[in-house]
């Protein structure tokens, strides 16, 4: 049983007030500035990543540095530094520093561990290794992944994704590609605590059903880009309709982020380690997935549980005895 109490009282009245245009901003404050470095590198121009580069392999001479040192040793230009930094959404160098300071301290750096594999290394070693290291450094490799997805989860846009599906009419759930099969998971576990929920992998079904959407709806899409023209499309159309829109992307700006209601991201994909492969894309999406499911599940208290093992006992009576 995975919950019998609610002393809070959240979750009895599933019309909650004060959460329906609450918009939680990109990114979170707890972040890291490594990780945001990494999420932005692909987009940045070429001087602006000549900077982001020397941050990135010299963090600690850049404790030390004043701004102006800085542009000298990256060559780059003071205003160019400060543009990179607007593109990190921190308020100065002052404030960039001290989130860095905080990586080194925290070891919060998107680089895998010294004795662990780039991934590709391990899809060319795997075909002379054993499968106990192929085991371990997928192992690794995944935790690496929940490490990273976990450093910059925003508490508060949880929170408000959870009371905005909790106080919605109904759920929309779209996603396309591999991200399809995290929106199917994600219909999985919130129909069976209750919410009204729609899943289809078609995307002219979904297309239709986000133009259905009101402002008592929620629209969550799932896009590891957050460039999906599939999602975009349904995203503005929802939009329109004043549907709240829960975005669950890869940690960087894109389309999505700027028009959902609440961002919630994954470990950025798009760092030099994740290549092309993409078991890293779904491990992200289920933890937040199940993180948000969790969080609805406590606020909504007895009700999650004794619906639950209703869906339970249905799934059960299907089962060989």
């Amino acid at each position: 049983m995975f919950l019998i109490d609610n002393p809070s009282g959240l979750g009895n009245n599933r019309k909650m007030k004060g959460t329906q245009n609450k918009k939680t901003d990109f990114p979170d404050e707890n972040a890291s500035c490594i990780l945001r470095l990494q999420a932005i590198l692909n987009t940045l121009k070429p001087i602006e990543r000549r900077a982001a580069d020397f941050i990135l392999q010299h963090p600690q001479e850049v404790l030390s540095c004043t701004i102006i040192e800085l542009s000298d040793k990256s060559n780059a230009s003071y205003a160019t530094i400060n543009r990179l930094i607007k593109h990190l959404i921190f308020t100065g160098f002052k404030e960039m520093k001290k989130y860095l300071y905080h990586d080194i301290i925290k070891h919060t750096t998107t680089e895998l561990k010294h004795n662990s594999l780039d991934f590709l290394d391990v899809i060319t070693f795997s075909q002379g290794a054993n499968a106990e290291e192929i085991c371990r450094n997928i192992y690794d490799f995944s935790s690496q992944i929940l490490e990273e997805s976990h450093n910059i989860i925003s508490f508060d846009a949880l929170n408000n994704a959870a009371q905005i599906l909790l106080s919605a009419d109904s759920l929309c759930i779209i996603g396309t590609g591999l991200s399809g099969i995290s929106a199917r998971y994600a219909y999985s576990r919130f129909f069976r605590i209750g919410i009204p929920c729609y899943f289809d992998e078609d995307s002219t079904h979904y297309r239709m059903k986000s133009s259905l959407l009101s402002k008592n709806d929620v629209l969550f899409a799932i896009s590891s880009s957050g460039r999906s023209l599939n999602i975009l499309d349904c995203v503005q159309v929802a939009k329109k309709n004043q549907a709240n829109i829960i975005s669950l992307t890869d940690y960087a700006i894109s389309p999505l982020s700027k028009l959902a209601t609440v961002n919630l991201f994954t470990t950025p994909r798009n760092s030099s380690q994740f290549m092309n492969i993409d078991m890293p894309l779904l491990i992200g999406q289920v933890f937040i997935i199940d993180a948000l499911y969790m969080i609805c599940c406590v606020k909504m208290g007895k009700r999650s549980s004794e619906i639950f093992i209703k869906t339970k006992q249905s799934a059960d009576s299907e089962k060989i005895r």
